[in-house]
């Protein structure tokens, strides 16, 4: 076979599998939830349940909702830090493996 078939070929398998019908068929366990367990998440806010909940409601494409689900809660879940300190209110947001490393960053930027 000379590339120029081989290539013609493989074009056509690869745009057949993509235009397939049962390519855009998947099914609710091909779309695992990966999210931290609630009772392992640093931090819980009922405005964005809220908004995964609406996205949900409104988006039918299982595959964004899914994206979405697991995505954008993901800086509350894993780097935000709420603790009461003196009385008050205090919320540790990680940055880095390094503290202040945006500071670090954004100077050697400028």
């Amino acid at each position: 076979m000379n590339r120029r078939s081989f290539i013609q070929s493989s074009a056509l398998l690869g745009a057949g599998v993509y235009l397939s019908p049962l390519s855009s068929l998947a099914s609710p366990a091909d779309f695992p939830t990966v999210r931290v367990p609630a009772a392992k998440r640093n931090f819980q806010s009922k405005a964005v349940e809220k908004a995964i909940a609406a996205f949900k409601k409104n988006v039918k494409d299982k595959e964004l909702t899914w994206l979405f689900e697991n995505c954008f809660p993901n800086t509350l879940d894993t780097t935000v830090t709420h603790t009461t300190k003196n009385g008050k209110p205090d919320t540790y947001v990680i940055t880095g493996d390094i503290d202040a490393m945006w500071l670090r960053d954004s100077s050697a930027q400028v």
